[in-house]
Parts: C-alpha cells; structure tokens; sequence
C-alpha cells in the first residue's frame, strides 16, 4: 500500500484576509475529516521578519507535525527527514501562495521523486494568481493529480 503524507503550507494569520480567509476553514476541516487517510501530516509557517518570535498558524491537528520554514519551498531538511522516516511515496500539496510556496513545494517534490498530488481546492493565492499557477501544476502534474478534494461551502 502507498504510503500518503499531507502538506499544508503557510495557512498562517497574516497571509491571509478578505478573500481568501475560506482558506482555513476549508483545510481544517479536511483535517479533522481526513488526518486518517495520511500516513503523516505536515503543517508549514513561514518564519520572516515581521513574525520571527511567534508561530501565526490557523490550523492544528493532533497528528500533524509542525515545520518552521524560511523559504518557498516547504522541503526542507526537517520535512526532507520526516518524509523519509516514514516512508512516504505519494504527497499531497495544498496551502498558501500558490504561484509561490505550493509550485515551489511541487517542483522539489518532484525533484526527490515523489507522486505529488494538489489539492487544489485547498489552495489559495494572495495576489490572484491560483489559476495560472493550477495551469502550470496541471501541466506539469496532469489533470489525474489535480484533486479536487475539501472544497465544500464554508459558512462563516
């Protein structure tokens, strides 16, 4: 059986606002529905100047390990280890800047040779640019690794 690891990326307070605060409630739900279908969980937070000493991640889920970054790209040599450790094959993607974080975190995925798959629904972008950058993915990736899983209504 394949071994699944979930990474969301940078679902963090300051990131987010007007229009892409469904962001959080859509992927912590997905948590709380779908943390068993994982094999490991990997919550991302960008550490940069303006909140250097304080975590400003939305979501949280008893399984799911927590991983300071301080680039794009949420592989790392902490998320590198873990996924490692586990033994994991197929990673699923979703998250915060999808023209930034989410292709960054694909393309060295992609590099380490894992099954990467998006969640696409759980995935946003801060400067409008989600379609482009779900073009580019499903170009890269194909439209059978383009999931279109967690995009319920959110009622806030």
């Amino acid at each position: 059986m394949t071994k699944k690891a979930l990474i969301l990326l940078d679902v963090q307070d300051e990131f987010l606002g007007n229009t892409m605060d469904y962001i959080a409630a859509l992927s912590q739900r997905y948590l709380d529905e779908h943390a068993q279908d994982y094999d490991l969980i990997l919550l991302t937070y960008w550490v940069h100047e303006e909140n250097k000493n304080d975590n400003t991640l939305l979501l949280n889920h008893e399984k799911a390990h927590i991983i300071a970054k301080t680039t794009y790209s949420g592989y790392n040599e902490e998320s590198a280890a873990l996924l490692k450790q586990h033994g994991i094959q197929e990673v699923h993607v979703g998250g915060v800047d999808a023209e930034m974080s989410v292709l960054a975190t694909m393309f060295r995925l992609l590099d380490e040779q894992y099954d990467v798959k998006l969640l696409e629904r759980l995935i946003a972008s801060q400067h409008g640019q989600n379609m482009s950058a779900m073009g580019i993915a499903r170009h890269i990736l194909g439209a059978d690794h383009m999931l279109k899983d967690g995009g319920q209504r959110v009622w806030v």
